[in-house]
């Protein structure tokens, strides 16, 4: 999908990693993460000030914890329980060569998330992202909760057996993982055509995204956001196994 949009918007050269991110972990690369993707989940991921505590007291992004860089991996029983939960690091600046080895080393612990700040601290000021000074904390404490615009699996399995009257499950898995199977009742367009379909959802309902993942419904899920619709997305599994559904379930 990203590919076509950026054909559509004049590129010529353009490749796609279809192994994606998972793959590009695996072989050791570093994974970053923006302002915006960051300033709208402040008190929802964990944010850690590898400066240290004396240098996050003079100002640090609002909710970081404070740990010097050469301290964090000896952290280890700190970190979330949840391997999902999403880690941000950062330093003054990007610093990829500081913080490459830390972030591959949690990576190696089983989270899936991890990222450094692009443009680090000094860049978060540049944008005037919210900041703090004074005392810093300098243990993690991560409470999971469903970010912005997720819906939890609880509810959406609660969505899937009742179908109530203002809400619509729309799966944006492809037609050839359809065939196998979907929820009674959901709605399926693929995200690769969810832009050019979208007049065919009402716009009276909640729209309840679900793919394979959650990666591809949370891709549909922005794509229904800036088209001015309800919606939410679902950040977990759903299969079909023996044309049985299974949805919100852990590897």
């Amino acid at each position: 999908m990203a590919a076509r949009m950026a054909a559509k918007s004049g590129y010529t050269n353009v490749k796609v990693y279809h192994a994606g991110t998972p793959d590009w972990v695996k072989n050791g690369n570093v994974l970053l993460s923006n302002f915006d993707f960051v300033s709208k989940r402040l008190g929802y991921i964990v944010l850690i000030d590898t400066r240290g505590p004396q240098v996050a007291e003079k100002g640090h992004i609002q909710g970081a914890v404070a740990i010097p860089l050469m301290d964090v991996i000896k952290q280890k029983d700190q970190f979330p329980v949840d391997k999902k939960a999403y880690l941000v690091l950062y330093s003054d600046d990007t610093n990829l060569t500081g913080l490459s080895p830390v972030v591959k080393e949690i990576a190696g612990w089983g989270f899936e998330r991890v990222y450094v700040l692009e443009g680090g601290y000094r860049g978060w000021i540049s944008k005037k992202g919210l900041i703090q000074s004074g005392s810093v904390r300098t243990e993690i404490f991560y409470l999971p909760r469903p970010h912005p615009g997720e819906i939890t699996g609880d509810e959406f399995v609660n969505v899937m057996r009742n179908l109530p009257e203002d809400k619509v499950i729309l799966d944006v898995r492809t037609k050839a993982e359809t065939s196998m199977g979907m929820i009674q009742g959901a709605k399926n367009i693929p995200v690769d055509d969810l832009q050019a379909k979208l007049d065919e959802l009402p716009r009276d309902k909640e729209i309840i995204v679900h793919c394979r993942t959650g990666l591809r419904a949370e891709m549909g899920y922005t794509i229904l956001r800036n088209a001015g619709f309800r919606a939410r997305f679902l950040n977990d599994k759903v299969a079909i196994i023996e044309d049985q559904i299974f949805c919100c379930y852990k590897d």
